[in-house]
């Protein structure tokens, strides 16, 4: 007989993002960002997770022959899907899991925030898709999710580079079965 299991999963964490290619003249360093939000998991050894997070990310650039350096905090509603499977555990009765899982995830820019460049949010794409791959630890109630996102599309609308985004990410919850 198959049986559902239903996890809720509220979620906090950090990510360092940054573009696939440096614009000309500048280079760039990723900056710590932090997201929430939570996610539903669906089944055991195989399961569906989607989700909804409140993200903030940013970036600096550093001018290569003059001395200057902008950063720009990008604000996002961010909404994964991931398809995932149990290595180890899935069950009640383990203390331990381990789970690889990855899918698509969509990243609406809700604010652009910068000091001093004249990038405002009508330079950015609205949506950004990407895909993600990842690998999570569940330990009793406690779970750590860690991943990487591959960006799709390119990031600014006019950008002759169509630098796109990339980023690492890792978060700890909570999860309560139901």
């Amino acid at each position: 007989m198959l049986k559902a299991q239903l996890e809720i999963k509220p979620t906090g964490g950090i990510n360092f993002s940054r573009l696939s290619d440096d614009p000309e003249g500048y280079s760039q360093s990723a900056r710590v960002g932090y997201q929430f939000g939570g996610s539903v998991q669906l089944g055991k050894k195989f399961y569906l997770e989607p989700g909804i997070f409140w993200v903030k990310m940013g970036s600096e650039l550093t001018g290569d022959t003059i001395n200057t350096s902008y950063k720009t905090d990008i604000s996002a509603i961010r909404i994964p899907v991931f398809a995932g499977y149990q290595l180890i555990g899935g069950d009640k009765e383990n203390l331990f899991g381990l789970r690889v899982f990855g899918g698509p995830t969509l990243s609406w820019i809700t604010k652009i925030q910068n000091d001093g460049t004249k990038l405002n949010k009508d330079d950015f794409n609205n949506l950004l898709w990407g895909v993600d791959a990842g690998v999570g630890i569940d330990i009793w109630l406690v779970f750590i999710d860690a991943g990487y996102e591959w960006g799709l599309n390119q990031v600014f609308k006019d950008d002759p580079n169509k630098a796109k985004n990339k980023a690492f990410w890792i978060n700890l919850g909570m999860r309560f079965r139901l």
